[in-house]
């Protein structure tokens, strides 16, 4: 394995790769899974902050937010490949994400 140092490839020292290897993400790990978790609710949350804005949300806009809040206490780690399930398409498929 070889890195850049002072712009001229080298080669790594085994401590180096060792170091390397436990820094790469793992993509199918608990961690990086809720990583994608957080990220999507996040970004929904905050698509739908307009619907408390503007005062008048529905009962099914409010549920819809508050079961993306609650992804935490209701899913665990078995669950976060459900969770992150899409379709053909590369939709999420689980219908805690589908918006009312």
């Amino acid at each position: 394995m070889k890195k850049y140092s002072n712009g001229v490839l080298v080669d790594m020292k085994e401590a180096e790769i060792s170091q390397h290897n436990k820094d790469v993400v793992d993509e199918n790990s608990s961690e990086t899974k809720l990583i994608k978790i957080k990220n999507t609710r996040q970004r929904l949350l905050q698509e739908t902050d307009w619907w408390v804005l503007r005062g008048d949300i529905t009962d099914a806009q409010k549920l819809f937010r508050k079961n993306l809040r609650d992804i935490p206490t209701n899913y665990n780690s078995a669950k976060y490949d459900e969770l992150l399930a899409r379709d053909s398409d590369g939709k999420l498929t689980h219908s805690v994400w589908s918006k009312p």
